[in-house]
């Protein structure tokens, strides 16, 4: 499955990226400008055909492709017969569509799979029902001796089947509502095993035989065993989840979900990229288990390209190929919002200069001023050239950290 995922993986991205170029072409082409080079990859050609103006074609480097316009910097020289149809002469508004087509086509893609996903697998809800609760929690496999202490679960009452209906007085309705709300300010484990501070109670409100009760139940995080100066993360109270229950869905709710997934992924791209810089940092950690032994990689940690086409077979075979759909819409989304990043020499950088200069001009004619031109893009280089360092830097992170200390699925 590994190698199929990887194949998938690869396809999936060199279409996107394909997409993406197409996308500015095709706007620069309906503008009126030349497009002279439509490739996938960067550095020597490997492959290339010539069909009209353009040339078409992969090389050697696949780092991501791109298309050459005519006139789009001051960087190349333009021929005296393109120049009428110089990128920099057309109005500012085809401009701007130009430079985010990648972007928007990026958009489209992630919505269109969004949808993809629950008209033709359905849904799978999982609700806030207790599927089943330890007798005990173990840091250590095999059944419950009588000198452990009953789980805090069971300590309480929580038997299969009640239903959950708050946590800490915040109504649930499925059960990643509940996991959601019981790892809220779970302790970190250090190499001793101990937690970094005292896990804290929850409140949970729950229905047993028709009945509403409410029990406080401590610790809410963290696995705790006779001896108390042990716990293991992510075993909480005790409890386990029922069978998720499947669903049909209408195109209408799945085009509805399709919105809905495509803006909480969006606020998580977002979020993900303002973390990137303080998430550095766990690249090549370990997080630590309840003996104080190494386990698997912190699941919060970024991921490079190695990375996610690893995670594609697993993903594969855990939830079909309806997971796989959903985990490249949101990689599609992630590059489209990375991509209108103000910086060169991302689209965003372009998009920013024309604004800028667009900007300028209105300025200088309300002035009664002559029109100060277009931006010097070499007085821009140096910052351009540092923006690539880093960020070649950081794929090369990403890329050692996969390989010597990858995420394992689920994460």
């Amino acid at each position: 499955m590994t190698l199929w995922g990887w194949l998938l993986f690869a396809f999936a991205i060199v279409t996107s990226i394909m997409l993406h170029e197409a996308g500015h072409m095709t706007c620069a082409r309906k503008a009126g400008g030349k497009v002279t080079e439509f490739f996938v990859g960067f550095g020597p050609r490997i492959w290339s055909f010539r069909k009209g103006e353009t040339e078409y074609g992969v090389k050697a480097i696949p780092a991501g492709g791109y298309v050459k316009i005519v006139g789009m910097t001051d960087l190349e020289p333009i021929a005296e017969e393109d120049e009428p149809r110089a990128f920099y002469k057309k109005p500012l508004g085809w401009r701007l569509l130009t430079l985010s087509a990648g972007s928007l086509v990026h958009f489209v893609i992630a919505l269109v799979l969004f949808m993809m996903v629950p008209m033709f697998w359905g849904n799978y809800h999982t609700p806030a029902t207790v599927g089943g609760v330890s007798a005990c929690l173990r840091t250590t496999t095999g059944d419950c001796a009588p000198t452990d202490p009953k789980s805090p679960a069971a300590a309480a009452g929580l038997q299969p089947g009640d239903q959950i209906v708050a946590i800490d007085d915040t109504p649930v309705k499925s059960w990643e509502n509940v996991t959601d709300a019981l790892h809220k300010d779970q302790p970190t484990i250090n190499a001793d095993g101990k937690p970094a501070f005292t896990p804290r109670s929850v409140k949970v409100t729950f229905v047993h035989d028709g009945v509403q009760q409410t029990h406080t139940i401590s610790p809410a995080v963290g696995n705790q065993l006779k001896d108390t100066s042990k716990y293991q993360a992510g075993l909480l109270i005790g409890i386990q989840p029922p069978d998720a229950i499947h669903k049909n869905v209408s195109v209408p709710a799945a085009i509805g979900q399709g919105f809905t997934d495509w803006g909480s992924n969006a606020k998580a791209s977002l979020a993900g990229l303002v973390d990137i810089p303080k998430s550095i940092p766990k690249l090549f950690e370990k997080q630590p288990t309840g003996n104080g032994t190494a386990a698997a990689a912190p699941s919060d940690r970024p991921v490079g390209v190695i990375g996610m086409g690893n995670l594609t077979g697993d993903l594969i075979k855990s939830g079909g190929y309806a997971n796989f759909l959903g985990f490249i819409a949101s990689i599609n989304l992630f590059i489209g919002i990375f991509n209108l990043l103000p910086l060169l020499p991302l689209d965003g950088g372009h998009i920013a200069i024309a604004l800028y200069e667009a900007a300028r001009r209105k300025v200088a004619t309300l002035r009664g001023r002559p029109d100060p031109g277009r931006v010097d893009l070499n007085k821009l280089m140096p910052a351009a050239f540092t923006f690539l360092v880093l960020f070649v830097g950081l794929s090369l992170l990403l890329m050692a950290a996969d390989i010597t200390n990858p995420l394992k699925f689920p994460s």
